[in-house]
């Protein structure tokens, strides 16, 4: 870095997005010494450019951000504005669901950024196993705040969509949900929109969170809203379950009985309160959901009534005794290390949540009713590297998409491990 007390934030936003962190104090300094040279060297890319974008954030923060975005084709811009007045559309900015949306329509742009949300299974009862290999369950899902961010952009060809992501590991081509979800709407509409689409990662994979599905619901959602809004959302839930067993949960407005494969939705009245704080847990390690079914014993399972579950939820709240996932001891089988970090949450936190389960099939550990993990989380390098994030539950209204809660991120553990004992 040519700044001593500039960070570097990020280089891989979309399409060229660099986001530096600096001091008030240093601005004007590195604006003299870097940002300017940069911007003007014979071999900067931004020289190519006569539309660079510079944001700096407030300057009431200990740090300000200064944003850098270059497209290196203006013209792609001016053409995607023409888009735009025919569509009759410009900026929608959403939040997908493992979450929430708010639109904003804002002038002269064509972005669509979807905050996407996830799901907990409050609790999860297998029913039996079906004939064509898949099993029959019975799930509370509910929608809750840790989600990710995708941005869409109308793409001026009529040929191919184009995804990029910040993490590595996940895929780019048609076998990405999102790809697929949308795949699937000109499928079904026979529109022929396609898209640039810069996905930002949160929500861990193999978490048990439904952070794909809920990217791919989002997708639809966002790719509709491009349309005009032809499908119903009825449409759109039906449809979604042709590429994902969980995904269309999130058409719901965010609490659900779910049924079947996880794809029959009854849509229900949350039966708990917005306010009550989660923290979700998981290791570095995760459940592949295919070994997890394959080490499942049908007779070992719970024998508690489905229904008998949500109406005690509804009526008394969250206890351990309802919190029931037939997944967790085969996920404990294929991750012993995972039982262990339930036991010693459920011993460190007597007191502190009113239920701590599994959810889906792994491997994320959810303690309820405090936004904190124990403190041995904090204290012991056996769990340096879990990811801990606090997460609150969403609903969403009819013919609106989920909205992006006020509540910190999720933060990675072993980002900051003084902190941690400061706490």
């Amino acid at each position: 870095m040519p700044f001593p007390t500039a960070t570097m934030i990020s280089t891989n936003l979309f399409p060229h997005h660099f986001c530096f962190s600096i001091q008030p104090k240093d601005e004007a300094r590195y604006c003299r010494k870097f940002l300017f040279p940069m911007l003007t060297s014979r071999s900067s890319r931004f020289r190519e450019c006569p539309f660079p974008r510079i944001v700096c954030s407030d300057s009431k923060s200990e740090r300000r951000q200064i944003e850098i975005v270059y497209d290196p084709d203006e013209r792609i811009n001016r053409l995607a504005d023409e888009v735009d007045k025919q569509a009759g559309l410009s900026r929608l900015t959403l939040f997908s669901p493992c979450k929430q949306c708010n639109f904003n329509f804002l002038s002269a742009g064509f972005d669509y950024i979807a905050p996407c949300g996830s799901q907990i299974n409050v609790f999860l009862r297998i029913t039996s196993r079906r004939d064509d290999g898949y099993h029959d369950l019975a799930s509370l899902f509910h929608v809750i705040s840790l989600g990710d961010t995708i941005k869409f952009s109308l793409s001026p060809t009529k040929s191919r969509d184009r995804l990029s992501t910040n993490v590595p590991g996940i895929p780019l081509d048609e076998s990405n949900l999102i790809i697929k979800a949308l795949n699937l709407y000109r499928k079904k509409t026979g529109t022929d929109n396609y898209f640039w689409i810069h996905l930002d990662k949160k929500v861990p994979s193999g978490a048990g969170l439904g952070g794909g599905s809920s990217n791919a619901a989002t997708a639809l959602w966002a790719a509709n809203q491009f349309t005009g809004g032809i499908a119903t959302e009825k449409e759109l839930q039906e449809w979604s379950s042709e590429i994902g067993s969980d995904i269309p949960f999130f058409f719901s407005h965010g609490a659900a009985y779910c049924t079947g494969r996880g794809e029959v939705v009854q849509d229900i009245p949350s039966p708990i309160p917005m306010d009550m704080p989660l923290v979700l847990i998981k290791p570095q390690e995760a459940c592949p959901t295919g070994e997890v079914y394959r080490n499942l014993c049908l007779d070992q399972t719970s024998s508690a009534d489905p229904l008998s579950l949500l109406e005690k939820i509804r009526e008394s709240g969250f206890s351990q005794d309802v919190c029931i996932n037939d997944l967790e001891s085969p996920a404990f089988v294929v991750l012993p290390s995972l039982k262990k970090l339930k036991q010693r949450i459920l011993a460190a936190g007597r007191g502190q949540y009113a239920a701590v389960f599994m959810s889906g099939s792994g491997s994320t550990i959810v303690g309820v009713g405090d936004p904190d993990p124990p403190q041995f989380i904090y204290d012991d390098d056996e769990y340096q590297n879990v990811f801990v994030s606090e997460a609150y539950f969403l609903t969403r209204r009819e013919n609106e998409w989920y909205t992006e809660p006020i509540s910190p991120g999720a933060t990675p553990c072993n980002d900051s491990r003084d902190s941690k004992s400061a706490r």
